[in-house]
């Protein structure tokens, strides 16, 4: 009875071992089949943005296009131009600068570009103008009618501009 036992028990763990291997097979196999599927899935998308480049390329160049294909390439522009400023913005934040020709962060004291080897021209930096609040007196000036020139204020300047001319 016991020798019964154990030999239905080792059939059964030889039966469920066979349908495990099985199911694992057809496992591997299906992810083989996925990851080749994924593999030109990617080859197709690489194909597709090169031909976004393309014609990216040809309409940055000035090449005619027709205006759905226009519209996206102008669209592009305008986010890589937002994306230039924000990288702008975030290198001046740390100290540092952008090289106007392949895009390299730089020190801010850098003179050339340690990538390219781009001169980078000194850019003044951009000061920041808060509209200042009028003065009391600017206040009131500006809810007053302004008066109407007489000939001869009008004239003043004219006579300025022809001395500075001549």
């Amino acid at each position: 009875m016991t020798d019964d036992f154990f030999a239905e028990f080792g059939e059964t763990i030889h039966q469920a071992a066979k349908e495990f291997s099985a199911k694992t097979d057809s496992f591997f196999e299906s992810q083989k089949v996925r990851n080749k599927i994924n593999g030109e899935q990617r080859q197709i998308d690489q194909c597709l943005k090169d031909v976004g480049n393309i014609i990216y390329k040809k309409f940055v160049d000035g090449e005619p296009m027709h205006e759905d294909v226009a519209a996206l390439c102008e669209e592009i522009t305008e986010h890589k131009v937002t994306i230039a400023k924000m990288r702008e913005n975030m290198a001046r934040k740390k100290g540092e600068k952008i090289c106007a020709s392949c895009g390299a962060v730089l020190p801010k004291d850098a003179q050339f570009c340690l990538r390219c080897g781009a001169e980078c021209k000194e850019e003044p930096e951009e000061e920041v103008v808060e509209d200042p609040k009028p003065a009391p007196e600017e206040e009131e000036n500006l809810f007053q009618e302004e008066e109407p020139e007489t000939p001869e204020t009008s004239e003043e300047p004219k006579e300025q501009e022809e001395d500075e001319e001549a």
